[in-house]
């Protein structure tokens, strides 16, 4: 029996391409109604919060009054964060480019993400390619990005675990690939092919807005890059960041 290898490696490609088109398609039409929601909510968000707080310039720090006025603010801003998440998922406006670094980049947000979090017991490993050059991208959506990524990974492998970042330079691609691995509990197959679906989550009520993934796909599209995403229950998960680099060589090489 002969195996056609290459026609099932045409089939698996052709697959891939008709689900990020789905992906690409459902995205843009909810992005459409999101950004009508945020813009409704946006407005009388803001005039609440202007009004709690001005109400706290005049109440005592000791009074209950106070501490109920502080618990409408902190949910306040919780929604208006919820509304600028669906407004950054809405926005398709031209990218803004500049040549960055990703490994320092991925340091940056790291550095962060280690003076905030408890990471006493969780092992993070780096393993960068060197040989990858600058890339251009907004630096600021590529950290929102990897930030994204890693909280993720963090929350997957709880108090204990592992969570590797690597990156690699696939030079016949032009193509630089960065991945987030983590020992956490993984994803169950029928929500792996949801993963990046707007406002779902797998999290606990009232840990996330599900949009976190959503904008982090839509930003890396708009660099004409992809996320991809391996994870088996109880396995672990692995995402990753595929970015194009050529466009740089284009721009230095003039």
């Amino acid at each position: 029996m002969i195996k056609d290898k290459k026609g099932h490696k045409d089939t698996e490609q052709r697959k891939l391409m008709e689900n990020q088109m789905a992906q690409a398609d459902k995205l843009a039409s909810i992005g459409q109604l999101s950004a009508g929601i945020a813009h409704e909510m946006n407005n009388p968000l803001g005039i609440i919060l202007g009004y709690t707080q001005l109400l706290l310039r005049d109440e005592s720090s000791e009074t209950e009054r106070y501490k109920d006025l502080k618990t409408i603010e902190k949910h306040v801003k919780s929604c208006k964060a919820i509304v600028e998440d669906l407004l950054s998922f809405a926005r398709s406006s031209k990218p803004e480019r500049e040549v960055i670094n990703i490994q320092d980049t991925i340091d940056d947000v790291l550095s962060f993400v280690v003076q905030h979090s408890d990471l006493d017991k969780v092992e993070v490993i780096k393993d960068y390619d060197i040989t990858i050059p600058p890339v251009l991208i907004n630096e600021r959506k590529l950290k929102q990005v990897f930030m994204n990524l890693i909280m993720n990974a963090i929350h997957a492998v709880g108090k204990t675990g592992t969570i590797k970042i690597t990156s690699k330079f696939n030079r016949s691609k032009n193509r630089a690939y960065i991945r987030v691995i983590d020992t956490g509990y993984g994803i169950g197959k029928k929500n792996l092919s949801r993963i990046f679906d707007p406002f779902f989550t797998t999290k606990p009520t009232g840990e996330g807005t599900g949009l976190g993934l959503s904008v982090s796909y839509g930003i890396i599209k708009n660099y004409n890059g992809e996320i991809l995403v391996e994870s088996r229950r109880g396995k672990g998960s692995t995402f990753t960041v595929v970015l194009p680099v050529n466009a740089l060589h284009k721009v230095t090489n003039r």
